[in-house]
């Protein structure tokens, strides 16, 4: 145990010494009032003797406690605290989802983010984000544990899809989120540059959604997951390829899985695409592909996310300080009762 602020303590006992020696040092006498004549046969009478006794102890007492409450009190704002180390790291994985909302992908995402959000549960404790693309990737939901934030992204990434696909897969520019009149996704930076560079530019999607990871150079210990979902239809010139992008993946030791819908859910893809996809996945970025059942592919990965290693998020100590002021709590207010009862028996 310890004090914070002993200072105090050497005030109060300043401040008693200097009443103690007033009170005690102070000599009767008369401002005010007559003189009684003729007194000094009571004076020397036992029952006056003894009054007087009990007059001064009752005074005597009262200045003494008088002192002893100021040193409480001092002992009270000295506060008496045990302080405490105590470690605050916390082990977990960064988790991102890369999203292509190219609108060929709508009916596919809408089944894909719904079936993210069974297995949210399943993989509390790491830290969730959402990568975004069509054009160029955008972070939706940045890093992080708050689990009815992620959530309330997820659902609304949901509703828009919704809307998309109830205006025949064309998203309209707004649609009312809580009353209010609100731009899609699809008219965000996700679209930047569509005109000139295209859409579905699957390999910046990836390679964006990689360097959404912070510390992606500084901190090569970290363990990190991408969970990237597309159908592999390219329409533009992509900066970076999908080769290269899982490459990327690979060097920076991050696990990959990657999700692609069949030609029958999805149209716009076809045979040879999910090959070249694939093969992107597995050879170049070492990583896990999934084609057509969500159902397996969410049961899959959980378990494969449970096998990986957790990491450290952060290291750091937390200083927790305890006051303790019960005990002198308690001798103050014990002390006040005393110093009233004797007061009270002075006056009698």
């Amino acid at each position: 145990m310890e004090l914070m602020y002993p200072v105090a303590i050497i005030i109060s006992l300043i401040i008693a010494l200097i009443i103690f020696f007033i009170k005690f040092n102070k000599k009767s006498k008369y401002t005010d009032g007559k003189k009684v004549a003729n007194t000094k046969f009571i004076k020397q009478t036992e029952y006056f003797k003894s009054r007087m006794k009990e007059y001064n102890f009752l005074k005597y007492a009262i200045n003494i406690t008088s002192c002893i409450c100021i040193v409480l009190t001092g002992l009270l704002i000295s506060r008496f605290v045990t302080i405490q180390s105590r470690s605050d790291d916390k082990y977990n994985r960064d988790i991102l989802l890369g999203l292509d909302i190219s609108t060929s992908q709508n009916e596919v995402n809408l089944a894909l983010v719904q079936k993210f959000k069974e297995i949210i549960p399943d993989i509390e404790g790491d830290r969730i984000g959402i990568i975004l693309f069509n054009t160029a990737p955008v972070v939706f939901c940045p890093l992080t544990d708050d689990y009815n934030y992620i959530n309330e992204c997820l659902d609304d990434i949901i509703n828009q899809l919704q809307v998309c696909i109830e205006n025949n897969g064309h998203p309209p520019v707004t649609y009312k989120k809580d009353g209010v009149e609100t731009p899609l996704i699809w008219y965000g930076g996700v679209g930047a540059g569509a005109q000139t560079r295209g859409s579905s530019l699957v390999g910046d999607g990836l390679a964006g959604t990689l360097f959404s990871f912070p510390d992606l150079k500084e901190n090569e210990d970290r363990t990190r997951i991408i969970i990237f979902a597309t159908d592999n239809d390219v329409s533009g010139t992509e900066a970076v390829s999908l080769d290269d992008a899982c490459k990327l993946c690979k060097q920076y030791n991050v696990h990959l899985y990657a999700y692609c819908p069949t030609v029958e859910m999805n149209i716009h893809t076809s045979a040879s695409k999910i090959k070249s996809y694939k093969n992107a996945v597995e050879n170049n970025g070492g990583g896990k592909f999934y084609n057509g059942d969500l159902d397996a592919m969410s049961s899959s990965i959980i378990d494969e996310i449970k096998e990986t290693k957790t990491s450290l998020l952060n290291e750091r100590e937390k200083v927790f300080v305890t006051d303790h002021p019960e005990v002198i709590f308690i001798l103050i207010l014990i002390v006040i009762i005393i110093m009233i009862l004797l007061e009270k028996r002075i006056r009698l």
